[in-house]
């Protein structure tokens, strides 16, 4: 045993030596540093772009309602006389435009690890007592350009094009050996097959996981403050243990072809075969799996049923809105009296129908998260199928653009919007009117972080079944270089 550990320590040092002076691990570790380099680029600059657009339409929102209640003052001092469109003693049209607050979820401290869904799904929503339908569901992410305009992040670098750097400089670890007669001549040594090819698959493995693991970890650690924080180096562990567990898997299957005796070229063919297979076809076949199975739900059906019950609406509240706009002639009928406030009959319309749509179209709304839900769920128990869908997303889950953190967020909005309502609603009704010590006691919104165990928990399972499939394919390896045909 000691004596293959310091034939090992010796096939490193001359193997790293032979490809310093071959140049070919430099170059294809240099190209690799290059794209990782690129992609945090765009991790880092989208990242940023998207938490400064959360943060001015925050402050927005906040100009606003300082707005709202500058002019609320002017009104009850009898500076101004109060909009019938606008009035911000009116709480129809302060819970619907004129205090409406955006709910935004906060970009995750490794949020520049992948784009995930964040360039298919909004980060942020105006909330108001309309229908959730109007701000939640009028997103078209069925559009063709955003499912096939995909964006060029880390997560794609290492999951697409990491392993086909692993393959070039692995797919002749034997064979080049055995096609210059080499090959014959280590093994006169007291040298085992194992011990040549695991010694040649470590120096690769060095290099470009090396690489892969340092440079996006110096890039966060010194762009990104929030991931010095210990849960956040908890996260970059897993990080990176997840793409060591898929540079391990894709080394061992190269081990496997190599143990298979073909030539060079044969081995290229058979290893981008394995490639195109694993992260081209087998998620393709997934999804179209998934699709047949539990087929995405239809906005255009989902819409189509909205309309159906927002004329249903309108016609049960049609007197309301026949109503003729009488105080706009007679502005003093819209300043409150005893704290009363005779809300216009259109507006009090308006949500009348926003709280019957909710209801009767809670149930579609449920089936269609359900669907989507049921996708994903499906994704994750087949996923393991493919190492490529692995990887993917658990980068971002830990990135914090994947679907359940997006489903988490969605969440915690509507029962926001629930609030918001409960708080409007019988002050529209009963004609409350709108005090300036109200802006103090209006539901706030507040975003809560997934639990940052279930993350973890979902990293490290994909970690584990990759490291399995390493596994697995190591043992089948060592089997086969047993039986290695050396001439």
């Amino acid at each position: 045993m000691g004596s293959q550990t310091s034939l090992l320590r010796e096939v490193v040092r001359h193997e790293a030596r032979v490809l310093v002076a071959d140049r070919s691990l430099l170059l294809a570790g240099l190209f690799l540093a290059l794209l990782i380099g690129y992609a945090l680029y765009n991790g880092l600059t989208d990242t940023r772009a998207r938490d400064l657009a959360i943060a001015e339409v925050l402050q927005q929102d906040d100009q606003r309602i300082e707005n709202t209640i500058a002019q609320l003052r002017r009104v009850m001092a009898g500076q101004e006389l109060p909009d019938p469109f606008a009035n911000p003693a009116d709480a129809s049209s302060v819970g619907r435009s004129m205090g409406a607050r955006h709910t935004a979820m906060l970009s995750a401290p490794l949020a520049p690890i992948a784009f995930g869904q964040s360039d298919m799904l909004p980060g942020y929503y105006m909330v108001s007592v309309r229908s959730k339908v109007n701000f939640m569901y009028d997103s078209e992410i069925e559009n063709p350009w955003n499912l096939f305009s995909g964006r060029f992040d880390l997560a794609f670098v290492l999951t697409y094009l990491l392993p086909l750097l692993i393959l070039s400089v692995s797919y002749n670890l034997l064979a080049a050996e055995r096609e210059q007669g080499t090959l014959r001549m280590l093994l006169s040594q007291p040298l085992g097959l194992p011990t040549l090819v695991f010694g040649k698959i470590a120096v690769r493995a060095g290099a470009l996981r090396g690489i892969a693991l340092i440079v996006p970890v110096a890039g966060w650690l010194l762009t990104r403050p929030e991931t010095r924080a210990a849960d956040q180096l908890v996260m970059l562990l897993i990080w990176a243990a997840l793409v060591i567990a898929y540079g391990l898997f894709w080394f061992a299957l190269s081990g496997l072809v190599n143990s298979l005796g073909k030539s060079s070229a044969l081995n290229a063919l058979i290893l981008i075969g394995c490639w195109i297979v694993l992260v081209l076809v087998v998620p393709l076949a997934l999804n179209l799996l998934v699709s047949a199975v539990s087929p995405a739900p239809s906005r255009t059906e989902l819409a189509t049923q909205t309309r159906i019950i927002a004329s249903d609406s309108y016609t049960r509240n049609q007197d309301l809105l026949r109503t003729e706009y009488y105080h706009v002639g007679k502005p003093e009928s819209l300043l409150p009296k005893d704290g009363r406030f005779e809300v216009p009959a259109r507006l009090k319309a308006f949500f009348l129908m926003a709280r019957q749509m909710d209801a009767e179209i809670q149930a579609a709304l449920d089936r269609f998260d359900e669907q989507l839900a049921k996708q994903q769920r499906l994704v994750n128990r087949y996923g393991f199928a493919s190492p490529a869908i692995l990887m993917h997303e658990g980068m971002t889950v830990l990135a914090g653009t994947g679907v359940s953190r997006y489903q988490h967020f969605q969440e915690q909005v509507q029962a926001f919007h629930g609030q918001w309502r409960e708080y409007f609603e019988p002050r529209i009704i009963e004609g409350i009117a709108i005090t300036e010590a109200d802006f103090e006691t209006m539901p706030q919104w507040t975003w809560k972080e997934q639990d940052p165990g279930v993350v973890r928990s979902d990293a490290l399972l994909r970690t584990f079944h990759m490291v399995i499939a390493a596994v697995l394919l190591t043992i089948l390896c060592i089997g086969k270089l047993r039986r290695y045909p050396v001439v």
